[in-house]
């Protein structure tokens, strides 16, 4: 009773029950319209216009498939929903303003020395440095301390330190920041540095924070002296630019000090609340220029959704520490041209040429990334996957499930974590580059989601990300054709519907 309760009472169950009412209502009018006013034809017509508009855009197959799928099986509201829903434009404010943003960037000369050692660290991978840097902006650097906490507890215990010691401004940017014992020590440093004079931001999701935090959230910190935004606000109006989220996770001291990785600001993540068994995640530390990348993409963000502007080199790293192999730090979001995210993850897999080990809590890969895993496999890359036993959504898991038949055929080797949900996302390749991130192996991370990953090449981060694989393994049951094989028809029928609206799960 009381978890219906609290389902009833949320935001979230409001805000679905009045958009699939207001889309109830465009089905209504729609077909009101077309025999009630006999211009059904325009709305067939309509229908054919948004498919031939979809067919000449610049999307991913699975996601063209989906809509025309829609516009021939619901000719008549077809297309009005393709306008309402399949739009994925950025309003032209948005580019205005970024444009405007990456003009006002200084120029930081690189640290990195052009010498045989700099080629010898990025090894054979000096092809992904370069492609992340034309297509993003963002440069590897050196002069970075780089630390891997493999338990939320240590992450937690050291960010507390260092919010402790914050002299000049705190920038957070979660998809999630939810009230619990964490979220209040770190809000009563916060108000305590804001009376220091700090200069202190918040930026959360609304939708990845809508059922535990009330829409004025923000409002409240405001009233604490804390600059803060809800992150594309959930409007009880249909919306396509719902689907845009900001899935970052940032958080930067004084510029020399930044924390990312997979971890939100939740009690369920550093297992104080237990709700899919164990939580298994990430965080990382970085003290030193590479600090620069992740606190632009916090104000690039702040900058564009607040419209104020920023003097950037007020934000320049002041300390360069010891170098720990090279550090690249990279943003993907809807407003690029490209996916970034993916054609990383993408160089990757292509380049490796002994093995590729990957986390990832849902593993929902279109045909390009597909095809990318099994060729490696193919050629005689160890490929590994490891993804959660225990689902937080089922649709997803079911999807994630449907893919793994595909890859084992390949050879692709697959774990699922026995004592729970595994949320972090790494890619470890050859003993010589790491990725981690926030960026899932889905089309929504890749396309739909503001996300951040970090690429570290021959960094001391390596072999403690190997060990803490190596352990992962052990406790991950390794899946087999036989049992995969070995599903219910009704759950086959069940994931070939999720898998072919996957693109909008």
């Amino acid at each position: 009773m009381k978890r219906l309760i609290r389902i009833l009472s949320s935001r979230l169950f409001w805000v679905v029950i009045l958009f699939a009412l207001q889309a109830g209502l465009v089905v209504y009018l729609v077909f009101w319209a077309s025999f009630s006013r006999g211009i059904y034809l325009v709305f067939m017509a309509l229908s054919m216009v948004m498919a031939v508009v979809l067919m000449t855009r610049d999307e991913k197959a699975p996601y063209k498939l989906m809509w025309m799928f829609l516009l021939v099986i619901f000719p008549f509201f077809g297309g009005v929903f393709y306008i309402l829903f399949g739009n994925k434009k950025i309003g032209r404010f948005s580019r205005k303003r970024l444009r405007a943003f990456i003009k006002s960037v200084p120029e930081i000369p690189s640290n990195i020395a052009q010498t045989e050692e700099s080629q010898e660290i990025f090894g054979d991978f000096i092809k992904e440095a370069r492609f992340i840097t034309e297509t993003t902006g963002f440069k590897a650097w050196g002069g970075t301390e780089c630390e891997y906490f493999e338990y939320p507890e240590d992450f937690y215990e050291d960010l507390i330190e260092e919010l402790n010691r914050a002299k000049k401004f705190i920038f957070i940017e979660y998809f999630i920041i939810a009230p619990g014992s964490r979220w209040n020590q770190i809000l009563e440093i916060l108000k305590r540095k804001v009376r220091e004079g700090l200069d202190i931001r918040v930026i959360y999701d609304d939708m990845g924070s809508i059922n535990v935090l009330p829409s004025d959230y923000a409002d409240t910190l405001k009233r604490m002296g804390i600059d803060a935004i809800s992150f594309n606000k959930v409007h009880l109006h249909i919306n396509p630019r719902l689907n845009f989220r900001d899935h970052r996770k940032i958080l930067s001291i004084d510029g020399d000090i930044c924390y990312t990785g997979g971890l939100n600001l939740a009690d369920e993540y550093f297992n104080d609340e237990i709700r899919f068994g164990h939580w298994k995640d990430d965080a990382i530390k970085l003290r030193g220029s590479a600090c620069w990348n992740l606190t632009m993409l916090f104000l690039m963000n702040w900058d564009c959704w607040t419209g104020k502007s920023d003097e950037l080199t007020h934000f320049v790293p002041l300390k360069e520490y010891k170098t720990d192999g090279y550090v690249q730090p990279f943003g993907s979001s809807p407003f690029s041209r490209n996916s970034s995210a993916e054609e990383g993850y993408l160089q990757l897999i292509n380049n490796a040429s002994k093995y590729i080990w990957i986390t990832t809590p849902y593993l929902i890969p279109d045909d390009t990334m597909m095809t990318a895993l099994r060729t490696a496999s193919l050629s005689g890359v160890d490929v590994r996957i490891i993804t959660p036993h225990y689902p937080d959504k089922r649709s997803v898991f079911e999807v994630t499930q449907s893919n793994y038949l595909e890859l084992l055929n390949a050879g692709v080797k697959i774990y699922e974590y026995t004592p729970g949900f595994i949320h972090s996302k790494e890619f470890l390749v050859d003993d010589e580059v790491c990725c981690i991130g926030t960026t899932n192996l889905d089309y929504r991370s890749f396309y739909l989601h503001f996300e951040l990953s970090v690429l570290f090449y021959n960094s001391s981060i390596l072999s403690k990300v190997k060990k803490e694989f190596d352990k992962t393994f052990e406790l991950s049951h390794q899946m087999n054709i036989e049992e995969v094989k070995n599903v219910p028809v009704h759950k086959r029928i069940l994931r070939f519907f999720f898998k072919f609206f996957s693109t909008a799960l």
